[in-house]
């Protein structure tokens, strides 16, 4: 059975053929886009992700990075209008694919299973790599893909732990924006996007690093992000 998360606006917009949906074996979910950009969204299994296009487009909210970096799915756009431009801007903002909003149930049903199908992990790791990582009071285990702080497990989406495994095996390594951008989001590398600048945000506060300015996850200006070793030997 494959779980579907609508995030609506305030309005409750329909976007999909619900019912149809759910008698092919979809179980929905809802979402209101206002909880999920103000404050964070607790992390759910869910198998992918749908928008409308007002959403997509809000200039209020960067609502395809969010959703993106809170939930370990692929997100799909629904579309008011048959536009190619609109539909190469919202792959171009992230999304992984593009239906219209008035397509047949049998093709969402077959988009959706699509999305599913989605790419395994984009980290790669060598064989001669290790798989655990201890720093103070902070610990991670790649095979299981977990992680614990202060002996406490920290639920993290696959996209935050890969993120995470990346900016800790490569420490005292600054690790650019673009790096990070094609071996977590798995795109060409978007100056102007936000989507790494979100993904760090959200790991940060699950991490417990908010202190002004993070002390264990640096911003270093112009490069990139920096894994601070030496943070994580003080006690939470």
């Amino acid at each position: 059975m494959s779980t579907v998360l609508i995030a609506q606006d305030e309005k409750g917009h329909s976007i999909a053929p619900f019912e149809a949906l759910q008698q092919h074996g979809f179980t929905m979910r809802f979402i209101n886009i206002h909880e999920a950009t103000s404050k964070g969204y607790p992390a759910q299994q869910v198998d992918s992700i749908i928008i409308g296009q007002a959403l997509a487009t809000s200039a209020q909210y960067d609502t395809i990075n969010t959703l993106k970096s809170c939930f370990d799915a692929p997100l799909m756009v629904s579309l008011d209008e048959d536009n190619e431009d609109l539909q190469s801007l919202m792959l171009e903002l992230g999304a992984d694919d593009v239906i219209p909003s008035m397509a047949k149930p049998r093709l969402w049903r077959a988009r959706l299973d699509a999305l599913v199908r989605k790419r395994p992990s984009l980290l790669t790791v060598r064989s001669d790599s290790p798989t655990e990582l201890h720093f103070g009071q902070l610990y991670l285990n790649l095979n299981e893909r977990s992680v614990s702080l202060a002996q406490q497990p920290v639920s993290l989406t696959s996209h935050e732990f890969e993120l995470l495994w990346l900016l800790a095996s490569r420490a005292p390594e600054v690790v650019s924006r673009e790096e990070i951008y094609k071996k977590v989001v798995g795109q060409h590398y978007q100056a102007n996007s936000r989507t790494v600048d979100v993904r760090v945000s959200c790991l940060r506060r699950k991490l417990g690093d908010t202190a002004v300015g993070a002390e264990k996850i640096k911003t270093v200006w112009r490069k990139g992000y920096l894994f601070v070793k030496d943070a994580w030997l003080t006690p939470q």
